[in-house]
């Protein structure tokens, strides 16, 4: 069975920290381990003055009966509690503990510290964060309506989300864990509109200080269908924050003016890995309400055979492209629908990129309708008997790749298919190559169709 884990320094955040593990631990029926962790006191025992020995072991025989006077509260509630004492760093301590007892939930209370004093002194909350192997609830002593948690109402969860990997893990947990214990979820997605509109391939970002109309209803489709499962009978309230300074303390705002309980963020796996809205330090250091701090890594590998409904096949009318095409229709053995695009690539604006790219200018709409044309003469005369349909567009952008990118994202694919000319050498160099830069900056999966050897056009 899993176990919360509570840990406690006896200081009036950690009081806070026991009652709200004591109060998740009787909702989600999980037995309690209370951890106190007591910092070894480096003892010369021949230096030493006489006593300090004993000192030590009367400090390590006070911690041990102030953690079973407060497991004793709690077991008198009819919840399973043990009591641990364990000498080391506190961080350190409250990771292996949870490692090693398999919790499902670590529970740590923070003084909040700012400034000067959290760079010299740390923050143990966020070192326990940072490296825990399951979700951490972090509270601090004030701001929590103990009596709503100790009760049987639904929890009030703020589910924070900026559509990084990590925010994929806060989804996993609020449909496997928090609803399991009964919550109430709404979400709010933090985003930089540049940084979005440059994924979704739209041009204009902004309108006024708000996301752009068009980009807002891309954002929400794509997070509809991520938290599909959470709706159940009633599609969760969305709200939108354009992260235009330190989107942890706004968020944190948020979730304390709407009279939230908790706040859900996701903790990404690698602490210096790109920029995202949401920084997991900011909002421990600015939430007055507990924070679920829910890792990357929690979920669970996917072992199932995908099935594809859609599919973005690249092509530019080459020979070598037109190799692409039946792969990509086989992909939809079952039906679907492909996306047949033909890329014009507009090349450098004056001053940026690779020399060897030269600027073209857009297409008039006599030559869209050329191309098209091209396109639809492609398809497959059995696609329609398998139920696949088609819908042929022109994409422009400044590079290739790019646009392929933001069009799988824009037109929601499940896979990318594209044929790739096989450059090597001095021509690969200065050309570059569309299907590697679309293969390692992909967040879908990929059909790369290589050129047969000897065909001449490497």
């Amino acid at each position: 069975m899993s176990t919360i884990l509570c840990a406690t320094d006896f200081s009036p955040c950690s009081r806070t920290a026991t009652r709200l593990a004591a109060a998740l631990a009787r909702r989600r029926g999980e037995p309690l381990l209370l951890l106190h962790a007591l910092a070894s006191m480096p003892v010369d025992f021949f230096d030493a003055p006489v006593g300090s020995v004993d000192w030590a072991k009367e400090m390590f025989i006070a911690a041990q009966t102030e953690v079973e006077r407060q497991a004793a509260e709690i077991r008198r509630t009819g919840i399973t509690v043990e009591p641990r004492v364990v000498l080391g760093a506190a961080a350190d301590i409250v990771v292996e503990v949870a490692r090693a007892s398999g919790a499902s939930l670590i529970v740590v209370g923070t003084h909040g510290r700012k400034g000067a004093a959290r760079l010299f002194l740390g923050s143990c909350a966020e070192q326990v964060v940072r490296h825990a192997p399951c979700p951490v609830l972090v509270t601090r002593e004030d701001g929590v309506d103990l009596e709503c948690w100790d009760s049987s109402r639904p929890l009030r969860l703020a589910v924070a989300t900026d559509g990084s990997s990590a925010s994929e893990a806060v989804f996993f947990w609020v449909r496997t864990s928090a609803r399991a214990a009964g919550s109430d979820v709404s979400l709010v997605r933090a985003y930089w509109p540049p940084q979005e509109a440059a994924r979704y391939g739209l041009e204009e970002p902004w309108l006024g200080r708000e996301g752009h109309p068009e980009l807002l209803k891309l954002i929400e489709r794509d997070l509809r269908r991520e938290t599909a499962a959470l709706a159940g009978a009633h599609a969760p309230p969305i709200r939108f924050r354009v992260a235009v300074r330190d989107a942890g303390e706004e968020l944190a705002d948020d979730a304390r003016g709407l009279g939230m309980d908790a706040l859900v963020i996701g903790i990404p796996k690698h602490r210096f890995g790109h920029w995202t809205p949401i920084a997991p330090s900011s909002v421990l250091r600015s939430a007055s309400i507990p924070v679920f701090c829910i890792p990357e890594t929690i979920q669970r590998e996917q072992h199932h055979i995908p099935r594809y409904r859609s599919v973005l096949l690249a092509c530019d009318l080459s020979d070598i492209a037109k190799e692409a095409i039946l792969p990509a229709y086989g992909l939809l053995a079952g039906g679907g629908r492909v996306e047949l695009c033909f890329i014009h690539e507009r090349g450098r604006e004056e001053g940026v990129g690779n020399p060897a790219f030269k600027a073209s200018v857009a297409l008039s709409d006599n030559e869209r309708s050329v191309v098209e044309s091209k396109l639809r003469a492609l398809v497959p005369a059995e696609a329609a008997e398998r139920g696949i349909g088609t819908r042929v567009s022109v994409l422009e952008g400044q590079f290739a790749a790019g646009a392929i990118l933001a069009a799988a994202e824009r037109l929601e694919v499940d896979i990318i298919a594209l044929a790739s000319h096989g450059r090597t050498g001095v021509g690969r160099l200065l050309l570059g190559s569309v299907s590697e830069e679309v293969a390692r900056k992909s967040s879908r999966p990929l059909l790369i169709v290589h050129a047969k050897p000897g065909d001449g056009r490497a």
